[in-house]
């Protein structure tokens, strides 16, 4: 079953709405090259986590996407 890029992301950020980890969306160039097209804060701290996130892999890793799941390109 594909699952839409942004239904996962949606559901990480509800996994995430509990702690002080925010999913972000690289926007520009420079921003993507830097980070990745995804990235993990921590909006505490304020300061970067994660770079060059792979959303399935995380979703997985959070328990947000079942083994029979995959993310559409």
């Amino acid at each position: 079953m594909t699952i839409t890029e942004s239904a996962v992301t949606k559901r990480i950020r509800r996994k995430l709405k509990t702690t002080s980890y925010v999913l972000r969306k690289a926007k520009g160039k420079r921003q993507q090259v830097d980070c990745g097209h995804y990235y993990v804060i921590d909006a505490d701290l304020n300061a970067l986590l994660w770079r060059h996130v792979n959303i399935e892999a995380y979703a997985r890793e959070l328990g947000v996407l079942r083994a029979h799941q995959v993310v559409a390109e």
